[in-house]
């Protein structure tokens, strides 16, 4: 997920240098951009969170039928089957 906000700020900066999106589309790009920066360092650093963060934008997914259903669907039930919350619930790494 940070990768994915990264690339969104960099796509930003080009947009500076060569404008193909509308001021709307920025916007968007902007919030997304953000979002996977925040979340992604929240999972890096194994904060609670972080968790909540990628959760909520996996319900999110839900949305877009068919390939983000079944992304969802899979990668809820995947962090369902093994736990994964738990290893957010321990004491988190330091950077």
């Amino acid at each position: 997920m940070t990768a994915a906000g990264i690339i969104g700020v960099s796509v930003l900066i080009s947009e500076k240098i060569n404008p193909r999106f509308s001021k709307g589309g920025e916007i968007f790009l902007i919030i997304l951009s953000v979002w996977h920066l925040i979340s992604g360092l929240g999972i890096l650093v194994r904060k609670k969170w972080g968790f909540i963060l990628m959760k909520f934008y996996l319900y999110i997914m839900y949305l877009g039928v068919p390939l983000g259903t079944m992304l969802a669907i899979k990668i809820l039930n995947y962090i369902k089957k093994n736990e994964i919350e738990l290893y957010f619930a321990r004491k988190s790494i330091h950077l």
